[in-house]
């Protein structure tokens, strides 16, 4: 007998989940409806008895919606909200925020600030990675494609010849770069390509990861054929755990760290992340720095600091400044930006955050900015450190602010007070959260 009970309905999309992926509300419970954008009205088959979408078609668009102007767009999943005007993504964008903070208690007294939307939309990443097919049948490199175009695309990589939203020094080698890719043996897990954050500037460096089982050594004249063609200054070699084995030229760039700070331009690498938007990155910094409130009697704890890009500015202000980051080339790079900058008040030193901040006793001040996955055990670590006056997080995922926010606030000692949200990622549903958190007492 069959017991389904399937019913067919027009419905709008009311937002974007944290994921990015559109939804309605059915019988007072979010459903997921993959595929269409905010504002769009939708016929959707749907099974009640599973809360299953069983097949949705866009009955009329959205007045927010525009024609995608990338060749590549649906095939490269890079830009996934490509045919929402801006206007619309700047809504959404916030609306998102809002709805991640419902779901953290008494965030309602938080104050959300104004989105800080980017004036340019293109040519604002300095970095790219590029991989080769693993097959010497459909030799092609490129960009991996989307997952639901894996099996559409030959090799599961999209042949890009160039990006809207690239520097001009990392466009310039693209086509360059995925040729000798596909010239020289299938070896690598990826390769990165990085600019600094001068329009002006034509400077790349790279960072290879070879495939497990093989080496440097082996690869090396490769390794150098692909630095010509690819016009690159330097690069680091990796094996296939990110360990760097071989570094060829000088594989760094300048102004992706602290950009605004005296001193500089800093470095950076391909070997490490760096914030991917040079025009919002010093916004970015600004905020943080506003957040924690920096004196010469403010004495800060930071993890994930990367090469310096908020330790710099923080120290800038005369805080004295402990700061964790457990990648090596970053740790490199770092104490080479505190040397070059002079300041004597910030030590930056090589380990895990996660294990080793409560090694430190009583800071004032906690700045954090996790990877995407946010910062596990965070309750705990803020509980060990004692009572902090502020903590300042910087999240590049919705789902880690609610997880991160929910810990700390649960011991009742802290309240969140500001939360600012960032467009770094233009023309696409990632969300960059600044919050800041403070002590009840």
């Amino acid at each position: 007998m069959n017991t389904s009970k399937n019913k067919t309905m027009t419905l709008k999309i009311e937002g974007l989940t944290s994921e990015g992926e559109s939804f309605v509300t059915i019988n007072k419970k979010l459903v997921r409806v993959a595929g269409f954008l905010p504002g769009d009205s939708v016929k959707i088959d749907f099974d009640e008895k599973n809360n299953e979408v069983l097949n949705a078609e866009l009955v009329e668009a959205s007045p927010d919606r525009i024609k995608a102007d990338c060749f590549y767009h649906g095939a490269c999943g890079g830009c996934d909200l490509l045919e929402l005007s801006e206007k619309g993504r700047k809504k959404e964008k916030q609306a998102m925020i809002k709805r991640a903070l419902a779901r953290i208690p008494n965030a309602d007294k938080a104050v959300l600030e104004p989105f800080t939307a980017s004036k340019i939309l293109i040519k604002y990443m300095p970095r790219v990675r590029l991989n080769q097919s693993q097959s010497y049948d459909e030799r092609s490199s490129g960009f991996l494609a989307a997952d639901n175009y894996s099996e559409k695309v030959s090799g599961n990589i999209v042949p890009v010849t160039s990006c809207a939203l690239l520097t001009q020094a990392l466009n310039k080698r693209l086509v360059a770069a995925r040729k000798i890719l596909d010239t020289v043996p299938i070896m690598l897990e990826s390769l990165n390509l990085m600019s600094s954050s001068s329009i002006t500037s034509d400077r790349v460096v790279g960072h290879a990861v070879l495939q497990k089982g093989k080496t440097a050594h082996f690869c090396i004249k490769d390794l150098n054929k692909i630095m010509r063609a690819a016009n690159l200054k330097g690069m680091t070699v990796a094996d296939h755990n990110n360990k760097i084995k071989e570094v060829l030229g000088e594989p760094s760039v300048t102004g992706l760290i602290a950009p605004d700070v005296e001193g500089g331009p800093y470095e950076s690498e391909a070997s490490f992340f760096v914030q991917g938007n040079i025009y919002q990155n010093s916004k970015l910094v600004e905020k943080v720095v506003e957040y924690a409130e920096p004196s010469e009697k403010t004495y800060i704890l930071e993890g994930f600091a990367g090469a310096g890009n908020f330790t710099l500015a923080l120290a800038a202000k005369g805080a004295h400044i402990d700061a964790v980051e457990s990648n090596p080339c970053a740790v490199r790079s770092g104490i080479k930006n505190i040397n070059k900058s002079g300041f004597k008040n910030v030590k930056l030193h090589e380990g895990n955050a996660l294990k080793d901040l409560t090694k430190f006793k009583n800071p004032d001040v906690l700045v954090l900015d996790p990877p995407r996955t946010g910062t596990p055990g965070i309750g705990a670590i803020v509980d060990k450190l004692g009572s902090l006056k502020r903590i300042v997080l910087v999240f590049c995922d919705l789902e880690a602010m609610v997880k991160d926010c929910k810990a700390i606030l649960k011991s009742g000692n802290y309240k969140l007070e500001k939360v600012a949200g960032f467009d770094l990622y233009p023309r696409t549903h990632h969300v960059e959260t600044v919050v800041l958190i403070t002590c009840e007492n």
